[in-house]
């Protein structure tokens, strides 16, 4: 039996082990097993973060258990805790205990965490944008504080300023502050694509969103963020857009690592003799040998389905084949009909950007199943308290249509 393990249900791992599954269920494969370890029972999409503050997508569909995901394929629930390269075994820490699980390949996508080491008192006093449960007690929380409240969140990428935005939309009683170390929000933009960056700027202003430029988080408390060189933001709300850090797993550290941290692949992301890596862990060689692939959940599903397809190539004794996506480009939603992307060098606004992000994150949802459920409440309008609400235009709708 050729044992395959897999590290991480996010998205590489999710695609890569579905993608070797399938082989084994069309009959291509023979004598193969496959295994995926993760800490939790669910695989998460992020996609959708801004829509779950704004409530036109429910917390749950954003969370696909890993049963419907994965048939056929052994799941260990549990968390790595260590990797023997030269045993080709992993330790995993679960409920009842340590156990271990050998491996003939080894993928891995454990992904990435909020870089909350960056800035002392954010992981006690900060909130998460990347954890569906923790999105889930934002949304919760953004509904107790009470009007002219501020809510203070750092880092202006696409990240943050869909937040933003979404928070101002969903909360107009509430002051939202965007603080960010630039002088201009969305630096990875410009200045090739200073139209989709200004459309974005000016559509989270609309929506009442107060930008702080040359400000850097330094340190949250109960009582609020300080920022350099500004001072201290009173509020209870710190939401960090900040970065992430690469999970690292003692055994792997020493495979090769870049600058940020992450697992060194070649163009075919092995990162040794029967390991395979990809994802936030991974500095894949980008097509065109422009640097490392970004960190996204894009370039990781790619990764996932390029490693499973070669991890079936590898068992068939074809010739490997290297990783050639070209990746699309960016984009961002301020609302309904009121988008902000960049594909393929194109730049896009308004109706074209939204629809484009919109049919891209259905597409893209693991289950096709909860594709269309969230699609439909998209059509009925935003959920409130579990119920389906009348749809309202957004302030900054409302603002536009003025114009």
């Amino acid at each position: 039996m050729t044992e395959i393990v897999v590290l991480g249900g996010g998205y590489t791992g999710v695609w890569a082990a579905r993608t070797v599954s399938r082989a084994i269920r069309a009959g291509l494969l023979e004598g193969v097993r496959v295994t995926l370890v993760s800490a939790t029972p669910e695989h998460s999409f992020h996609g959708w973060t801004a829509e779950v503050i704004t409530g036109h997508v429910r917390p749950e569909h954003a969370r696909v258990p890993l049963t419907q995901l994965l048939p056929g394929v052994r799941l260990v629930h549990g968390r790595v805790s260590a990797v023997d390269v030269g045993a080709r075994t992993v330790s995993v820490a679960t409920a009842s205990g340590t156990t271990q699980v050998g491996y003939d390949q080894l993928v891995v996508g454990v992904g990435s965490f909020d870089a909350t080491e960056r800035v002392p008192g954010l992981a006690e006093h900060g909130w998460s944008l990347k954890d569906p449960d923790g999105l889930a007690a934002l949304r919760t929380h953004l509904g107790t504080l009470a009007a002219g409240e501020t809510v203070l969140v750092a880092g202006a990428g696409f990240t943050g300023l869909e937040a933003a935005t979404a928070i101002a939309q969903r909360h107009p009683r509430l002051r939202v502050k965007l603080a960010h170390p630039g002088t201009r929000p969305l630096p990875m933009l410009r200045p090739r694509f200073d139209r989709v960056a200004d459309y974005a700027v000016a559509q989270a202003r609309s929506a009442g969103v107060e930008f702080l430029p040359d400000s850097r988080l330094a340190e949250v408390s109960p009582d609020g963020g300080w920022l350099d060189p500004h001072g201290p933001i009173a509020t209870r709300t710190v939401i960090s857009t900040i970065g992430q850090t690469p999970v690292a797993l003692p055994g792997l550290v020493d495979q090769g690592l870049d600058g940020g941290g992450r697992l060194i692949t070649d163009l075919f992301l092995r990162v040794a003799p029967r390991i395979w890596a990809g994802g936030d862990v991974a500095a894949v060689p980008q097509p065109g040998g422009e640097g490392a692939c970004p960190a996204n959940a894009l370039w990781a599903i790619h990764h996932g389905t390029h490693i499973g397809a070669n991890l079936v190539r590898h068992l068939l004794g074809w010739r490997l084949r290297p990783f050639r996506f070209p990746g699309l480009g960016h984009g961002a939603g301020f609302g309904v009909g009121r988008g902000a992307a960049e594909l393929y060098g194109v730049q896009l606004t308004g109706w074209a950007a939204w629809l484009a992000r919109w049919l891209f994150f259905h597409w893209y949802m693991p289950s096709r199943r909860i594709g269309v459920r969230t699609a439909a409440e998209w059509l009925l309008g935003p959920v409130s308290d579990g119920r389906v609400a009348a749809w309202q235009p957004s302030r900054s709708l409302q603002v536009m249509s003025s114009e």
